[in-house]
């Protein structure tokens, strides 16, 4: 019994250390010195495409997506330039492993989306979540997953091997990467995709966020799946 009992300490003391080790170069891959503001420069460079690039009407998980920028004040995205890194840190494009998508690829990949054959989780805090998320996002967040390796064994399986699609606020948000990165790691079996955009891209292409205490019908707690 001692013996088990210090396997699961082992195991448990690696997978923490995994957690930190794999969530640091994020830091050392942004695109601005440590301690500094993130910028106008850096900004303007990383929402430019959110706010030119053109999608065509398509349906996600029930809701019609339809672009529309007439309104595009949403209080999580104000003040960026001023955010210091870290905690807001440019994130990598490339991540061995896990393939990064844009906003122009839901349209793509809607099909299967609505088939049931990838989902999309919300991996940031379940506040955020409340406030609107991508229509039919699962609400995932990414300390559940960077916290205690049983409590991640158990996401998983639930998550059943199904193709994943991970975001949070955007391009400085560091939290889908990590959750992205822990079921990695622990071998997850379906194709993992980060949107680096995340919900910043999302609304800043004009495209509609759905409520969860508004709009049951398109959002869906994990605990309900």
């Amino acid at each position: 019994m001692n013996h088990l009992l210090w396997q699961r300490t082992l195991a448990g003391l690696a997978f923490l250390a995994f957690v930190i080790i794999w969530q640091a170069p994020d830091r050392a891959w942004a695109a601005q010195p440590s301690g500094q503001p993130l910028g106008n420069e850096v900004v303007e460079r990383q929402t430019a495409y959110a706010r030119k690039v053109v999608i065509p009407p398509f349906t996600l998980n029930g809701m019609a997506i339809l672009q529309d920028r007439s309104n595009l004040d949403y209080p999580g995205f104000k003040d960026l330039p001023s955010r210091i890194c870290p905690p807001f840190c440019v994130q990598p494009e490339v991540i061995p492993g896990i393939t990064t998508i844009k906003v122009e690829d839901f349209v793509r990949m809607a099909p299967e989306i609505n088939a049931g054959k990838i989902l999309i989780l919300d991996m940031r805090n379940p506040e955020w979540y409340g406030g609107g998320t991508i229509p039919g996002a699962i609400s995932l967040p990414y300390s559940d997953l960077t916290s205690i390796r049983n409590k991640t064994v158990a996401k998983m399986r639930k998550l059943a091997g199904k193709d994943l699609i991970g975001f949070c606020n955007g391009w400085w948000c560091g939290q889908s990467l990590a959750g992205l990165k822990v079921l990695l790691h622990m071998g997850y079996k379906g194709k993992l995709y980060y949107f680096r955009g995340g919900h910043q891209e999302w609304v800043e292409a004009g495209l509609p966020t759905a409520i969860p205490r508004l709009d049951p019908g398109y959002c869906l707690d994990y605990d309900e799946m």
